[in-house]
């Protein structure tokens, strides 16, 4: 963006990798999951959260995530702080209903995830705060997740439609979900799809209730056109991810295997 003269050219840019050792982590304490912001992504690949099949969406995100250089040198912190539908961490973090940890020299204050977020590339961060970690509560047993992101290629991709799927079962029924792409209404950032949430959550997903699901999604969603495809394409590919996605951590669950 300052290449291409989209934003003013600052007058410093400030190099974080002195505070790698500080911020780059995963664990789990008291039943909760920090994730350090400086943490890579190939640094997520090497930790529980690509073993447990509770956090199954996250090697999801990994394999569909540009080339493996940049798998080495981006980290979870900036693929948050730059707040587009194409942060493909948020939409997966917002099932995890994750927080964030903000510092600065003032103090520190912590925030939901939703709530830092309020449009394409604007956030409610101030300017003198930097992201310092992620957070979520551990899920329970009977608990995984998967993300699906649909475009022309394989990889190295954007991704015109992409989706994030949190599911708890008890027995046969279904106690917990959350869904969130990576648009849901008129803002070009990733959202929650709460009606839809509402139209599975306490059932069995049965063929009459994925169809329900996805009436429900299409009445929440509002997706638009542009040169990369219609908002009518944009949609039949949203609710047939929905559909995919709710199954694949269906079966992760009952069978223990990412």
């Amino acid at each position: 963006m300052i290449r291409d003269r989209r934003i003013p050219v600052p007058r410093f840019l400030v190099d974080l990798s002195p505070l790698k050792k500080d911020l780059s982590y995963v664990k789990i304490e008291n039943g909760v999951v920090r994730i350090g912001a400086l943490t890579t992504l190939w640094e997520i690949s090497r930790s529980t959260l690509h073993r447990d099949i509770r956090y199954a969406g996250f090697t999801d995100v990994f394999k569909k995530f540009g080339t493996m250089a940049i798998r080495f040198n981006a980290t979870i912190g900036g693929n948050i702080a730059s707040a587009t539908q194409y942060s493909d961490y948020i939409t997966l973090l917002l099932v995890y209903d994750a927080r964030l940890r903000l510092e600065s020299a003032s103090g520190v204050r912590e925030v939901s995830l939703e709530e830092f977020l309020v449009d394409k590339r604007t956030t409610i961060i101030k300017p003198n705060e930097l992201i310092t970690e992620i957070s979520f509560r551990e899920p329970p047993s009977g608990t995984s997740s998967a993300f699906i992101k649909f475009d022309r290629r394989e990889l190295i991709i954007a991704g015109i439609v992409t989706g994030a799927f949190y599911l708890t079962k008890e027995g046969e029924r279904v106690k917990d979900v959350r869904i969130a792409f990576d648009m849901v209404k008129e803002r070009r950032i990733p959202g929650r799809a709460r009606m839809t949430e509402e139209c599975v959550i306490g059932k069995t997903l049965s063929e009459s209730v994925l169809r329900e699901a996805e009436s429900c999604l299409e009445r929440e969603m509002k997706r638009i056109s542009d040169w990369w495809t219609s908002d009518e394409y944009r949609l039949d590919m949203s609710k047939t991810s929905l559909r995919r996605g709710l199954l694949l951590a269906e079966k992760r669950i009952s069978s223990g295997v990412i």
